[in-house]
């Protein structure tokens, strides 16, 4: 669980600065672009939090993974960062309207909306996943482009 915490750190800290390079000079508004990224970050920044969360849950229930000996449970523990997983995600289905609405706000003024919401549009992903309580999905090691290993002809 704290690599699923921690690789989702690493992608949401990864996806920042391509939102803070969206320029404002394509026809934006400086201040609605500026509301967009941090709407952006703050969703990033709770979706990694929560993950966080959940993994400490996970680990004071279970105990961590690969643990050699067993670990005896602290349900008050747990139960302390359920509810502060659980208020992270109360947040999470307002902001993630709130930065849709700044993105519709961002293309009725035309230039800008299209380039910002491809941008924006992980952080949305973010903010869904925790609101469904989906893990993100991990990346393959391996290239699904390739051929394959060569096969034995049939007779």
């Amino acid at each position: 669980m704290k690599a699923i915490a921690l690789f989702c750190t690493v992608v949401l800290v990864a996806a920042r600065p391509a939102v803070a390079n969206a320029q404002s000079g394509n026809g934006c508004a400086p201040g609605l672009v500026k509301n967009i990224n941090d709407v952006a970050s703050l969703i990033d920044q709770n979706a990694s939090a929560y993950w966080a969360h959940r993994a400490n849950f996970v680990a004071l229930i279970f105990g961590p993974p690969n643990a050699a000996m067993p670990v005896i449970p602290d349900p008050q523990a747990a139960e302390q960062e359920k509810s502060q997983a659980d208020a992270v995600k109360a947040e999470m289905p307002d902001r993630v309207t709130s930065l849709n609405g700044l993105l519709r706000a961002a293309q009725a003024q035309g230039g800008c909306g299209a380039q910002l919401s491809t941008v924006v549009e992980p952080s949305i992903k973010h903010g869904k996943r925790v609101n469904f309580d989906q893990f993100p999905p991990e990346e393959s090691l391996e290239n699904p482009t390739d051929r394959g290993p060569p096969q034995m002809p049939k007779n």
